[in-house]
């Protein structure tokens, strides 16, 4: 059985979410929605810092992606963010 998790693509996907919910919380005057969107924002922040950076090289005409071996902070981006 396979569980529904909705994971998004980048930061600037979760940054949307959390500015519409900030949004619409400030507007209706929902208590609830205006923090959860603040802190869906502040998540965003951190994951475009953390975000891994690919290097890129052209060898023998072919383009190969190099990666080192990932720190934890890039585990944790690619457990929160699916690419």
């Amino acid at each position: 059985m396979q569980t529904f998790i909705p994971q998004p693509r980048s930061p600037a996907q979760l940054a949307l979410i959390g500015a519409l919910l900030w949004l619409v919380g400030a507007l209706v005057h929902l208590a609830l929605l205006a923090p959860i969107g603040v802190a869906l924002l502040i998540v965003a922040g951190i994951g475009q810092l953390i975000r891994p950076r690919s290097r890129e090289m052209y060898w023998r005409g072919r383009r190969i992606e190099l990666d080192d071996s990932p720190s934890a902070a890039h585990r944790l981006y690619r457990a929160v963010f699916r690419e």
